[in-house]
């Protein structure tokens, strides 16, 4: 892990991002601040560049997750309830029904996982794809339906679509962000 102390601008690191379209948005950030503060502007703080630092992306990405989820339960459990009362009495539902036992299959999950791959550290990332992919299916499923719900399916699919493409262009600015990156490093340590 590495830690950066003293430099704000450290918060805009793209690699303290998981998610393509964050990573990409973090690195315009920088770059134009850097743009705008050529010289560095130093604060009390010390910011750890990991890929899971950035709380601002978890809680959209969970937010979003969630209630897209509320929508696919509303138009499956409740579609013929008014849309309002559907989406009312779903979000509960989601957190209760769906993603609680969600959680803790996957806890129960990763032990197993463990024994066909020993050797793997992070048995996260697994865990992650399987329900990334799960919720795309179920996005596909419901971008065909006819009804309302298929609006939340076509979200879904176009913000998988443009991170993919923000993948694409950061995969592409991989050096400059490093050099970006590298130029900020400021006083930092190894842990």
């Amino acid at each position: 892990m590495k830690l950066i102390r003293g430099r704000g601008e450290a918060r805009w690191f793209p690699s303290r991002h998981n998610f393509a379209l964050f990573r990409l948005a973090a690195y315009l950030r920088l770059a134009l601040y850097r743009r705008q503060h050529p010289e560095p502007v130093p604060i009390d703080g010390i910011f750890v560049v990991d890929h899971n630092q950035s709380s601002t992306e978890t809680y959209a990405v969970a937010a979003w997750l969630t209630l897209t989820l509320t929508c696919y339960l509303a138009a499956t459990l409740f579609g013929a309830w008014p849309v309002a009362l559907a989406l009312a009495v779903a979000l509960p539902v989601a957190f209760v029904g769906v993603e609680v036992p969600m959680i803790l299959s996957a806890l129960a999950i990763a032990p197993l996982l463990r024994l066909v791959r020993p050797a793997s550290k992070d048995i996260t990332r697994v865990n992650s794809f399987v329900l990334m992919l799960a919720f795309i299916a179920a996005s596909a499923y419901f971008a065909m339906r006819t009804t309302w719900v298929r609006f939340a399916g076509r979200q879904v699919l176009a913000i998988v679509a443009a991170n993919a493409a923000a993948a694409i262009v950061v995969f592409l600015l991989k050096e400059p962000i490093a050099r970006l990156e590298a130029s900020i490093g400021g006083a930092s340590s190894e842990g």
